[in-house]
């Protein structure tokens, strides 16, 4: 059977939570090869899930760029890298970069506090040049400690695209697509059970076509609902939506640890995500009023009515709030 080819344009699959990303690095590969990047909104910042299909697009946006124009100077890098950072010794890694066409860094969530400045003089040199950039991070600028001040107006300054999670339907779409590719016979009912019950994106998705086509070939007769039911067992049960999961899953996303939420504090800090939790708890489980504020400090049916109505009205005015609330509903979902 086939393997996958490199990451290019022409593998990536479009879906409606990520065309506005994968059209932003399209401008940028377009912008760098026609060397008009001048009307470009500089920096761009890719944000979304991890296998939200950021490094994808960063993969492709090189590879386009180089093969059309083999003497641009890319460079790459990792955020983490930074990691020996000082403004006043300046690494040769920010030093080359000066001189790029185009420069990558890869997820600013990794990014050392004390590299924040070095970075913004960087992207301050390179603006400057009229030199595109873009970043990657597992959130937007709001939501990354180490991106502040500077750093961070910078990054809003230019454009800040999200990877939403991706819908059952699109989930569909990127496992035909890889099925297809990697010349995998399963019908198309295995591959909807598959879209309904796993989550994430590209990169969790390939892992299933890959997984399918072990099972296939462990088995005598056509893959059928019931084998990869079967199969999937475990890693579907365990991709349940639980009070548990919600309560880890939103602490991590506003820095708030899981036994925080389930405590009698009620400072701002830890209210917020507690009400996000328990209104992601009524709309992803069966659970009871009752149970879910028992859960979340032993508060009474009241509370969580009074927390689930606060998030909504608060949704419909902080369009931050309302992107992840979103997210964190689709990928508990």
């Amino acid at each position: 059977m086939q393997r996958p080819s490199p990451m290019t344009f022409a593998r990536w699959v479009s879906t409606p939570e990520t065309r506005s990303a994968q059209a932003a690095v399209q401008d940028v590969a377009a912008a760098v090869t026609s060397r008009r990047p001048y009307y470009l909104p500089n920096p761009l910042l890719l944000h979304g899930l991890a296998g939200s299909g950021k490094t994808h697009l960063t993969s492709a946006l090189v590879a386009e760029v180089t093969r059309q124009c083999p003497k641009v100077v890319v460079t790459v890098m990792a955020a983490r890298d930074l990691a020996d950072c000082r403004v006043e010794d300046e690494p040769n890694a920010l030093n080359d970069a000066r001189q790029s066409d185009l420069l990558v860094v890869e997820d600013l969530q990794h990014l050392p506090p004390w590299a924040a400045g070095a970075l913004a003089q960087l992207v301050d040199c390179l603006h400057a040049r009229l030199c595109p950039m873009v970043f990657t991070a597992l959130a937007g600028p709001r939501h990354l400690e180490s991106v502040s001040g500077r750093l961070a107006s910078r990054l809003v300054g230019g454009l800040v695209v999200g990877l939403e999670p991706l819908s059952a339907p699109s989930r569909l779409v990127v496992l035909h697509d890889k099925a297809q590719r990697r010349q995998l016979a399963v019908g198309p009912d295995v591959l909807g059970w598959l879209a309904e019950r796993l989550t994430g994106g590209g990169r969790q998705l390939e892992g299933a076509i890959a997984r399918l086509e072990a099972l296939a070939r462990l088995q005598a007769r056509p893959l059928d609902v019931a084998a990869v039911s079967e199969y999937f067992h475990a890693e579907v049960e365990a991709a349940r939506p639980t009070v548990d999961r919600i309560a880890r899953r939103v602490g991590g996303y506003f820095r708030a640890e899981p036994g925080q939420l389930r405590s009698r504090r009620r400072s701002r800090q830890v209210l917020l995500p507690r009400q996000v939790g328990m209104y992601l708890a009524r709309q992803l489980t069966g659970l009871s009023l009752e149970q879910i504020g028992m859960y979340f400090g032993g508060r009474d049916h009241s509370t969580v009515l009074h927390a689930c109505h606060k998030v909504e009205q608060t949704m419909t005015r902080d369009a931050v709030l309302c992107g992840a609330v979103r997210q964190l509903q689709a990928e508990l979902a």
